[in-house]
């Protein structure tokens, strides 16, 4: 008898563990198909003096690396794993808040979609994308846009994520939906008024977990 219970505790230790290995295994496999592609002003321009940038102010919170977007990508792989791509254009946006929105608001306007420095290797791997940027202009930069085009993102599941001001996400969520592909499913968005971002992480927790990815 006791010989037989020490065999069905062992064999029930074996299986238990080979359960919990074959969900790691899951887990892993589910991440390697999640990308999180985005944007941000800190990754496309350049601060000749970082000390003189006034961290204080909204409109130059982002300037610095890593940027607002960019911490809520890093935020989101943390949380699902997969990968992640910033996504640089090749002629820089001015460190200068408004010429930076004047430049974006002429891109948008005239139909402008900026060269971008490289493209995703092996997209047809991921399932899904995350796809984040700033509000520029009401809605997201051209450069997401450029993004869209040169990469099929046919049959992904899409899931934008922001940083704003008092706009929101404006036209944005309707440009990349038009600009996507008929057979995409794009899923709850999740948004943060960028002075906010740095205390925004256990929204975006919630939001995540609401998504039921896994």
């Amino acid at each position: 008898m006791i010989i037989r219970n020490i065999l069905t505790g062992v064999c029930c230790l074996i299986l238990s563990m080979m359960s919990a290995n074959a969900a790691l295994q899951d887990d892993a496999e589910n991440s390697k198909n999640i990308l999180i592609a985005y944007f941000t002003w800190a990754d496309n321009t350049h601060v000749a003096d970082p000390s003189q940038v006034d961290l204080d102010a909204t409109t130059s919170a982002s300037l610095l690396i890593p940027g607002n977007t960019a911490k809520l990508a890093q935020w989101i792989h943390e949380e699902v794993g997969g990968d992640i791509f910033s996504i640089t254009v090749k002629e820089p946006y001015s460190s200068d808040y408004d010429e930076c929105l004047e430049r974006a608001a002429s891109e948008k306007d005239n139909d402008i979609y900026p060269e971008l420095t490289s493209r995703v290797n092996n997209l047809e791997n991921y399932d899904t994308v995350f796809l984040g940027f700033p509000n520029w202009w009401y809605s997201c930069p051209m450069a997401i846009l450029t993004f869209i085009k040169e990469n099929n993102l046919s049959g992904k599941t899409i899931i934008p994520f922001a940083s704003h001001g008092t706009g929101g996400f404006a036209a944005s969520l309707r440009d990349i939906k038009e600009a996507l592909p008929d057979n995409c499913v794009m899923l709850k968005e999740f948004g943060v008024y960028r002075s906010d971002v740095d205390r925004s992480r256990p929204a975006l927790v919630s939001w995540l977990h609401s998504l039921n990815l896994k």
